[in-house]
């Protein structure tokens, strides 16, 4: 059971909780938005890296949203995939393999994009551990999902 009462019911339950702060959830959306519909990494690939962190995070709504593949045969999504991983581990630990790896796939501006939005979204993760969220219920999978759609059409 979630640690707050949500304060809305117009979103997911994580900015319903959010809510009770208006407008920093207002801001932290915007910024969710920017840098996973932004830039000039995939959008595809940032989900794909927000799944395998959410797995290492503790947050159970966030890692309810969608599991990581299992296998990947796109090398820019695994080495991103991995580097994500090794944050979510130890953030001072990352070997330099993971991130050298980086460097093959993607320039010092994407790498810089990728961490970004990796903090983030571990932060975001976070967030959702430290309030005990439940997992996403169907009707919320769903929402996501058409959400992650239609982000990516602006």
């Amino acid at each position: 059971m979630p640690r707050l009462e949500q304060a809305t019911r117009s979103g997911t339950p994580y900015f319903n909780v959010m809510d009770h702060r208006k407008d920093i959830s207002k801001k932290w959306m915007e910024m969710d938005e920017f840098l996973r519909f932004g830039g000039t990494v995939d959008s595809d690939l940032k989900e794909e890296v927000r799944r395998a962190v959410a797995q290492q995070s503790g947050c159970k709504f966030c890692a309810s949203l969608g599991d990581p593949q299992s296998h990947y045969d796109d090398p820019r999504v695994a080495a991103a995939v991995r580097f994500g991983t090794a944050v979510a581990q130890s953030p001072t630990g990352i070997a330099d393999e993971v991130f050298d790896e980086l460097r093959t796939h993607f320039s010092a501006e994407q790498i810089v994009e990728l961490s970004c939005w990796v903090s983030f979204m571990y932060g975001a993760e976070m967030f959702g551990a430290i309030m005990q969220l439940d997992p996403a219920t169907d009707a919320v999978k769903k929402m996501y999902a058409a959400w992650l759609v239609q982000g990516k059409k602006k």
